[in-house]
Formats: C-alpha cells, structure tokens, sequence
C-alpha cells in the first residue's frame, strides 16, 4: 500500500525525532503546519500549500478537514478559538494578503465568517486578530504619532460589548525596556494574556479589570543569541504557556516551553539531536484545559506530556 506524501513524510520525520520526542503523539498529520489553537476538542492551524496558506481543522471527533469556505491566504496570523457570545465556538485570525496588510476575522467553522470592526482607531491598527471569549474581546493595538511609535496608546486591549476599550496594564519592565508591541494575545473567562516585545519579549496575563498581572521574561535577543516568543496560551487554572524558539552560537537549537501559574515557572527544554543543525523540535503552542499541543516542523500536530526541569512544589 502506498502512503500519501504527507503522511510518509511524517513516518520519516518521526524516525529522526531524539528519542524524547517520542513521548509525543501525532494527532494530525501535516508536515507543513505553522501556527495552531486549541478549544473544547478541536485544534485548527495554518497549513503551507502551494497557492498561500490554507486553514485546518481537527474537530472532537478526530476528523480533520479544511475550514470551510477559508481561502487561501498569502499568510494567516493571530490565529484564536474563543466563544462567541452565545457560547458557540469562533475562530478569529489575520488574514493576510502581504506581511504588513492583514484583516481580522471570525469565523463560526461551519462556513460563515465576518470582518471583525470597531476596535482601531486614528492612527492605531491591529497588531493580532481578537481573541473572543463571550462579550469580551482581547487584542493587540500598535500606534504611532507624528511617524513616531506612541508609547502611551499601544499596547494590550480589552474590550467588553457596549463598553469603552480598556487599555491593560504592561509589565513594567517591559515598559522600562521599550517592550510594547503585542505580537501574540489570548483570553479565557477574565484573564488576558499577550506577548509584548522588542529586544526583550515577556509573556504576562491580566484580568481584563487591569488587576492580578503575572509575567516573566521569556526571550531575548542579544549578541551571538537570537530567542522569540512564538506560541502563547491560557490553560487550566490560569496557567501561562509560552513557548520560545532560542538560538545560540555553539549550542543546539532549542524549543523551550514555560508554564507560569502563581510563583512558580516551569521550564522545559526541547533540543534539537546533534545532526539537526536547523530549525526546531516545535514552533508553536496551544492548550486545551490541560492537553499541550505542539506544532512538530515536518511531522505536524501533536500533543505532548509537559515535563519540567524543576517541577513547582
């Protein structure tokens, strides 16, 4: 029997995998995934294909297909699964026609979606989609005033039905630092979180009140090292993940997950194996209550058992 492509390469990139890796299970297939979400069973990602960027699904019952009626796109960014204000399932992204310009979607996974309005304002634009949870919305806003980067207006937003935006509170030293542009954010019930970033990148959550801020420095990119925060998510318990791609000259490649909850800061390291000089063991995050998923370059998507260097307790 002959195996499609995608799944043989799969098998392939499986077999080259350091044996740690095989604590992972592939739950879909696609040697081509970029970046994933996750949400009451369902996980959906970007795919790479030959016309742009297509948008998968894997539903709960383990059945995966395209999203329907989702054209390919040049690229697809800020991708959330959130509730709509029914309670139903919304999927919110960027969809974009070159890397600089982008429209806000949701979208119901049944074929209907809407341009997303009403949250830019002068002289601000979307630095991700919304992420939607009920009436409340949560994104990222990048300003500028007379050509120049404002400071005081970007940042990290919510935004609750007939209500005024509210602009959350930054971890100061991400406010010492110059840290402020929103490239990735989440939201589950109250709390929002967002990765805000420059030279250094942090993750944090916040209600969406403006109190209880949690967050930790996640990357950073100096000398002959280059890290950043490409995966973010909220799981059970208010739990932060984060995972942070790292090089460093002389040292493997690594992915390296966090989890922050409360005062504790689990770390985990996924390093490359000795001959792969390139790329990564995982690129992206999502989580579903407490099922990690990983998007595997080569292999697809897969869950996998969090397993941190110093466990908290």
């Amino acid at each position: 029997m002959r195996l499609p492509v995608p799944l043989l390469l799969a098998a392939l990139a499986a077999l080259l995998l350091p044996a740690a890796a095989h604590a992972q299970t592939v739950v879909a297939a696609d040697p081509a995934a970029q970046q994933l979400t996750a949400l009451a069973g369902s996980v959906v990602w970007s795919s790479a294909a030959e016309d742009g960027e297509v948008l998968m699904r894997r539903d709960e019952r383990g059945r995966v297909a395209r999203v329907p009626r989702t054209p390919p796109a040049r690229v697809y960014r800020s991708l959330d699964l959130g509730l709509d204000a029914g309670g139903e399932l919304v999927l919110t992204y960027l969809r974009c026609s070159t890397f600089t310009r982008c429209v806000p979607y949701a979208d119901d996974l049944r074929g209907t979606r809407k341009r997303v309005r009403g949250l830019e304002r002068d002289g601000c634009r979307l630095s991700t989609a919304p992420a939607m949870w009920r009436s409340t919305q949560a994104y990222g806003l990048v300003c500028r005033r007379g050509g120049r980067f404002d400071r005081r207006r970007s940042g990290l937003y919510a935004q609750t039905k007939r209500a005024r935006p509210r602009r959350l509170p930054a971890p100061p030293r991400a406010l010492g630092t110059g840290s402020l542009l929103v490239t990735s954010v989440d939201l589950r019930g109250s709390r929002a979180a967002a990765i805000t970033a420059d030279i250094n990148e942090y993750a944090y959550s916040v209600r969406t009140s403006g109190r209880g801020l949690q967050a930790f420095l996640a990357a950073t990119s100096e000398g002959d090292g280059n890290a950043r925060a490409g995966g973010l998510a909220l799981g059970s318990g208010d739990a932060l993940w984060t995972l942070v791609t790292s090089e460093h000259a002389g040292d493997p490649n690594e992915a390296v997950i966090f989890r922050s909850t409360g005062g504790c800061l689990g770390i985990e390291r996924l390093a490359n194996a000795s001959e792969q000089e390139t790329g990564f063991r995982a690129v992206d995050i999502a989580v579903d209550g407490g099922t990690v998923y990983l998007v595997a370059p080569g292999t697809g998507i897969t869950t996998h058992a969090f397993a941190p260097e110093r466990p908290c307790g």
